[in-house]
């Protein structure tokens, strides 16, 4: 059977800081997704998240189409070449319906660079790389969309990504298959958190690794919630669930991003050497998980796996053609 396929993308998320890696970050949902399904062990992405996103919707190394060198930033006219024949493009013409909630990162600046043009039957979220995540502005520009129209709403983001997420579930026909692509932007600078969240850490003096650890916890109760919705509507068993982070936790202040951040950078990505930015495995082996019930057994898959593995393997599970692609660099790894 073709699968409903929830794939979910953290946002510079430390290798050791999920609670199935050892960490004293609470992450009870993940916990679970990795313990009744495969903890992908050796998955590795690009360094930095523009990259990581374009390899995982074309199937191909971004030097290919000249995403490599760094992320698309907030004053670029730039995005990913249109030329290319992205995941949901093929889903869709499967027959999925297709949904992306979060973040983008893949261009801005013109509307043909946007998710709805790329693919996407919907979109709710932010175009660029860095928002503050209760104000959703970069710059004190407004970035936060519902499809094409730019939208104003008051709300912690990844709180407002995973209602979205459980309003598309609870709203969509199980007998047509989903593809919804989850894109946090937790735990990304600046490390802010609501409170009921932060006084879950109060033994955390540093206040960014207290607010680091809020944002992680955070993201994991939506994704709990999402994963509930789709039990709720009878898409459980039925759906393959990907989560995986777009790079390793930040190491070093040159790859923060736009905004200052003060003190010590709070990720771990222990016992990996360097971060995000690197190519030490710090910044490209990343916390992964697989879980379909009944067709993913639980355990550790130990086989080495790219993001840009992943759209040739999702294509073949859904039967999607990829005649339109160009030359893929990744490869079907659904065994």
């Amino acid at each position: 059977p073709r699968p409903h396929i929830l794939y979910i993308l953290a946002d510079d998320l430390g290798f050791a800081d999920v609670g199935f890696h050892g960490s004293d970050i609470r992450t009870p949902n993940l916990d679970r997704l990795a313990a009744e399904g495969a903890e992908l062990a050796q998955f590795y992405t690009q360094p930095l998240c523009t990259p990581t996103r374009a390899a995982l919707m074309t199937g191909r190394y971004p030097l290919r189409y000249g995403l490599q060198v760094g992320v698309i930033p907030s004053g670029a006219g730039y995005g990913l070449d249109t030329d290319e024949f992205l995941l949901p493009q093929a889903l869709s013409a499967a027959g999925y319906r297709t949904a992306l909630v979060g973040k983008w990162h893949l261009g801005h600046a013109d509307k043909k660079y946007w998710p709805r043009q790329r693919g996407f039957d919907s979109f709710y979220g932010p175009l660029v790389g860095e928002i503050d995540h209760f104000e959703h502005e970069a710059h004190g520009v407004t970035d936060w969309y519902r499809d094409d129209a730019l939208v104003r709403e008051e709300g912690y983001d990844t709180d407002l990504f995973g209602a979205e997420a459980v309003r598309l579930v609870g709203a969509h026909d199980p007998g047509t298959p989903l593809f919804l692509y989850l894109a946090f932007t937790a735990p990304h600078t600046p490390f802010q958190a609501p409170q009921s969240y932060l006084d879950l850490y109060p033994d955390i003096a540093d206040p960014s690794r207290r607010a680091y650890a809020a944002m992680i916890t955070a993201m994991d109760s939506a994704i709990g919630k999402v994963v509930d919705a789709l039990a709720a509507r009878g898409m459980r068993r039925d759906t393959l669930i990907v989560f995986h982070s777009d790079n390793g936790g930040t190491r070093n202040k040159m790859f923060v991003g736009e905004g200052a951040v003060a003190g010590d950078l709070p990720a771990s990505n222990a016992p990996l050497r360097d971060g995000k930015g690197s190519l030490y495995e710090g910044g490209t082996r990343v916390v992964a998980l697989a879980n379909w019930p009944g067709r993913i057994a639980p355990g550790q898959a130990d086989g080495v796996m790219h993001v840009v593995d992943m759209l040739p393997t999702l294509a073949r599970l859904a039967g999607a053609d990829l005649a339109r692609s160009k030359p893929l660099d990744g490869q079907d790894a659904s065994p």
